[in-house]
């Protein structure tokens, strides 16, 4: 990370607010000491995902790097002039989900039959996309209207770092950090203070 510098700019799908730039500012601290969590900042750049990868693949000069997801960290990493400099899971130690599912308490309490449909079918989908692998992929292009390879997306479903699952992992770390720096006003005590009943007799984190 230090090798970065003023010239570079790295692509997040939000500067600052997204899940990449605050997993960059977990990284920049841990890199640069405490408190320092900000100094690649002005390095991000917001740019899409699609757009983002499809600059790295052209050489174009836009962006030096991109702090991407799968499918498309994958799609650039074929190419061997691309290297990964390092992963949410090389930030945080671990696993860790990196995207949430929200709802209000006031819209659970008053829609109970509709919030367990929900919560069945995420569970249900989870469990089918680990057993159904190939099926999931062929899905996923047919829904995203992707020219991707299925072969690919699949083994993208099939890397062993990859996950469906409805169990949060690595959550309250992100959460802890998030609270230090300011970025939410009350710091939750556990992962549990910030998920619903449904998920609390899980191994979550």
């Amino acid at each position: 990370m230090k090798d970065f510098t003023k010239a570079d700019r790295i692509a997040v799908p939000a500067v600052v607010v997204s899940q990449q730039s605050r997993l960059l500012q977990i990284a920049a601290e841990k890199e640069f000491g405490e408190g320092k969590h900000n100094t690649l900042d002005e390095l991000t750049v917001t740019l899409p995902h699609p757009d983002a990868t499809a600059a790295l693949l052209s050489g174009s000069a836009t962006i030096s790097a991109h702090f991407s997801n799968p499918p498309f960290q994958e799609q650039v990493l074929q190419n061997p002039k691309i290297h990964k400099v390092l992963s949410s899971y090389d930030i945080m130690g671990g696993r860790i989900t990196p995207t949430l599912l929200y709802a209000t308490s006031k819209f659970r309490n008053e829609n109970p039959r509709t919030f367990k449909a929900l919560v069945d079918a995420l569970t249900e989908a989870s469990q089918w996309i680990e057993a159904h692998k190939a099926e999931a992929a062929e899905t996923y292009i047919r829904v995203e209207q992707s020219k991707l390879d299925p072969a690919f997306v699949k083994s993208v479903i099939d890397n062993k770092d990859v996950s469906f699952t409805t169990i949060p992992q690595g959550t309250f770390k992100y959460a802890d950090f998030l609270a230090k720096i300011g970025a939410i006003k009350n710091k939750p005590a556990s992962w549990k203070d910030y998920t619903f009943e449904e998920l609390h007799n899980k191994p979550g984190s």
